[in-house]
């Protein structure tokens, strides 16, 4: 809807995603900590410890929710220029960015919930959730971009209205299917009593977890703001293709989240060879699947491109990126369901470490070197991100292999 109305839009909106998912990344450390801990929690038969995990990790979120809207509100200015922000997109990506940063506060308890909810066997509850929130954010659009019922067009501080009130909407539902139809007790008290055993034992997890979600999303606000140089045409068709690629992730990740904690019961019951073999037969459904979405990509191709952007040039720059999606998303698929099980296994050190080497030492290099210097664009930019999937999934496969990460189970 925005590539329709403006490629300016499109391309302040891209800037300001970025900050908020850094922060998002921020969130996740704890979601992944507490998704680890509760599933073996689970699969240990301690129940009591993992409802007390979860208000330890919702309390947890919210305080880390409410910094991070701060510093957007206090110091977005100085986030843009980091992103080599070009000056005639400024001003509208500070506003839109301030007023998406209070969605942060919602978004870091949201979080966890889904996570929670998806461990207790309601995933099926999370995604309807979802979808609800998304179609309500649509609609907003769709009222505040194109003035329906006679609402003037708000641009994008009407995108981040629409966006508020779907995030708030969705927080609710969530926590009202966690609480009330999950059979987890709500305790007040846990809000504040927080256990130095079970939050070091999510730290513990989710530090790592964290830090490598951290590179990723570092090391790719560093090759976006190559992207800045490049001009708004091609920070627009890197808005759109980013989007539409985590649509082709989604169907990996989603398997890969279902292996997770599947893996996770299995660790905490102590079932190792079961759990390994868990992890081979979801990484070979994530293959199937992950193929058969990237070729339907590449062959509605221009019926996809027509449907969301109707620029000559953007288009010209988005069409050879579906080309490389059907090498590179394989890749990206070995790695998120590889990294995926060590991590609920306890072995997270190693995909952290994986990952600074990968991300700073190959994906920064090439992307430069293949966008800028030899001036390949962003299909070089592209290209450095294969090879950093690429790798990173191998090396990552290896170690699940080895069965290193057997002796990795938190003690509980």
């Amino acid at each position: 809807m925005v590539g329709y109305l403006s490629t300016s839009y499109l391309a302040s909106m891209s800037v300001g995603n970025q900050i908020f998912d850094f922060f998002i990344t921020v969130f996740n450390f704890i979601s992944v900590g507490c998704s680890v801990v509760i599933s073996q929690y689970i699969g240990a038969g301690k129940k009591k410890k993992s409802i007390q995990a979860i208000h330890i990790a919702i309390s947890f979120n919210f305080l880390l929710g409410c910094i991070s809207s701060g510093v957007i509100l206090f110091f977005g200015n100085v986030l843009l220029n980091l992103m080599n922000t070009p000056i005639h997109l400024f001003n509208q990506s500070i506003l839109y960015l301030e007023k998406i940063g209070l969605c942060l506060i919602l978004e870091s308890i949201s979080i966890i919930t889904s996570a929670c909810l998806r461990i207790y066997g309601r995933s099926q509850s999370a995604m309807i959730v979802t979808l609800i929130s998304n179609l309500i954010i649509v609609v907003g659009n769709l009222i505040f971009l194109f003035g329906y019922f006679g609402i003037d067009n708000q641009g994008l501080i009407g995108i981040s209205y629409s966006t508020l009130i779907g995030r708030t909407i969705s927080l609710f539902a969530l926590l009202f299917l966690l609480f009330n139809n999950s059979k987890i007790r709500f305790v007040p008290h846990l809000f504040f009593n927080w256990s130095k055993e079970i939050l070091n034992k999510m730290l513990q997890i989710g530090l790592p977890s964290a830090g490598e979600n951290l590179v990723w999303t570092i090391h790719y606000m560093i090759i976006c703001s190559f992207i800045g140089t490049m001009g708004e045409k091609s920070m627009a068709a890197q808005t759109l293709y980013f989007q539409l690629s985590l649509f082709i992730m989604l169907f990996g990740l989603s398997i890969s989240i279902g292996n997770e904690i599947i893996v996770g019961h299995l660790i905490g019951s102590k079932k190792f060879e079961k759990a390994y073999l868990t992890g081979l037969k979801s990484l070979r459904t994530g293959f199937i699947v992950t193929i058969l979405v990237v070729f339907l990509f590449w062959t509605f191709k221009t019926a996809i491109l027509k449907l969301i952007i109707q620029d000559e040039e953007i288009i010209k720059l988005l069409v050879p990126l579906f080309l490389l999606s059907i090498f590179l998303e394989p890749g990206r698929t070995l790695n998120i369901v590889m990294v995926n099980s060590l991590r609920a296994t306890g072995d997270v050190n190693f995909p952290f470490f994986v990952a600074i080497f990968s991300m700073c030492g190959i994906a920064i290099p090439l992307c430069y070197f293949l966008g800028i210097v030899i001036k390949m664009g962003l299909f070089g930019i592209w290209i450095g991100f294969l090879f950093d999937e690429w790798i990173r999934g191998v090396i990552n496969s290896f170690r699940w292999k080895s069965k290193k990460w057997s002796t990795k189970r938190l003690d509980l």
